[in-house]
């Protein structure tokens, strides 16, 4: 106990120095706990704008699906009972789902009295779609489709384009029907327009009601995909191993799988992430380093007393260890004391990309909002806390062995 008092005291004999350094180490990790959640904010934005955009977090199809594709390659409406009937039991057992979206895609050609685009048809359930997903929320025009429209679709901003069409426009939609090597066609009515940010996914993308589609690709009740959404996208990968258990023979893949390419970028993002936390960390360390070392050397006189009244090396060790402890514990709290207040306000209200010259932008097939949320879990804020405590331990032990050396009984002396 002693030892605690003499380390908290000895901390005070230089008040300024203490305070710099404490405050250098605060900062440090108020940077890094604000940039782990907008960083993370990020990423789950992207996350979340992407499964509901045309995935979801967990997708169940036909094996092979994901590689191969192919319109004759779906479920079965035996299959489809069966993941449905998966999913209510996994409901039932408290896995957060939200929502269960089932869609058909296909690749065709649309032409209007203007000209011909490719386009990829989507079929989805309106009223699904309109709880679970960003479509709704993309409607630059018009209206969004109904369970019970026939002959309606919504296209993007780059097909209304390209076919000159607007509200009310007609075009008709060209496919391979499964079963057949015969073109269908269907005239079909625009009731929307479209705005996804992805100027890609714009040029080609056709929204229509999941009956449609499945009468005019001859799919009765069978489908390519069903999506399904989670109120905690961490628990993709636990759900999506479930249900490749639960489902033999079927495709069932959390969104790292299903989404491969923004899998990777945040990978690789986090990658350079860490590169930034690693320089930081080196600075603060080099800080720290230098005003314990700079502590101990100041007070040899100090510690060859304390070799002199019989204090043991270890002792005097644990003394600098203390030290530096106190330290990190006062620059841990004001670090979070200056951080938590910003992730609020950013979990709130957003850090505007246009305060930065930037605006809407895609990354790995995503759009990313014009606002960038903050999203700091108590893990994160754990993990940075541990790693300032453990660095400033690490790099005490240099200073403290230096404290543990024999005393000058030469400097007992009068000076």
């Amino acid at each position: 106990m002693i030892l605690f008092l003499i380390a908290w005291r000895n901390l005070w004999r230089n008040k300024l120095r203490t305070l710099l350094t404490a405050l250098t180490v605060a900062l440090g990790l108020a940077l890094l706990l604000i940039s782990l959640g907008l960083g993370d904010g990020a990423h789950k934005q992207m996350i979340e704008s992407a499964v509901r955009m045309g995935s979801g977090h967990v997708v169940i199809q036909s094996s092979g699906y994901q590689q191969r594709g192919g319109l004759e390659r779906a479920l079965t409406s035996d299959q489809v009972d069966q993941v449905l009937q998966w999913l209510e039991q996994a409901r039932a057992e408290g896995v957060p789902i939200l929502a269960t979206s089932q869609r058909t895609f296909a690749s065709g050609l649309a032409s209007s009295a203007d000209g011909s685009a490719g386009v990829q048809i989507i079929g989805v359930q309106p009223s699904v779609e309109k709880s679970a997903s960003l479509f709704p929320d993309r409607l630059a025009e018009g209206e969004f489709l109904h369970d019970s429209d026939e002959n309606r679709v919504l296209v993007g901003r780059g097909v209304a384009r390209k076919l000159e069409l607007g509200l009310g426009g007609r075009m008709v939609l060209m496919a391979q029907a499964a079963g057949t090597s015969e073109i269908q066609s269907r005239l079909v009515r625009v009731q929307g327009i479209l705005e996804t940010g992805q100027e890609e996914l714009d040029q080609i993308l056709v929204l229509a009601p999941l009956a449609t589609c499945q009468e005019f690709f001859h799919l009765p009740g069978r489908l390519h995909q069903v999506a399904v959404l989670l109120d905690d996208y961490g628990y993709s990968e636990e759900l999506a191993r479930q249900g490749g258990q639960a489902l033999a023979g079927l495709e069932v893949l959390s969104w790292r799988s299903a989404l491969p390419e923004l899998d990777d970028f945040i990978r690789v993002d986090d990658g350079g992430n860490y590169v930034f936390y690693t320089f930081l960390f080196l600075l603060i360390g080099f800080m720290v380093l230098n005003t314990l070392l700079m502590s101990v050397l100041e007070r040899r006189r100090e510690f060859s007393l304390l070799d002199a009244l019989g204090l043991p090396a270890a002792r005097r060790f644990i003394l600098v260890l203390l030290e530096a402890l106190f330290i990190a514990l006062l620059a841990s709290l004001a670090g979070f004391a200056l951080a938590y207040p910003l992730h609020l306000y950013f979990e709130r209200h957003g850090l505007p990309l246009d305060a930065f010259n930037m605006s809407e932008f895609s990354a790995a097939g995503v759009a990313f909002e014009p606002v960038m949320y903050s999203d700091l879990s108590v893990w994160r804020i754990l993990q940075s806390v541990t790693a300032i405590v453990a660095m400033t331990l690490l790099l005490s032990f240099f200073p403290a062995l230096r404290a543990a050396r024999q005393g000058n009984v030469k400097l007992l002396g009068s000076e």
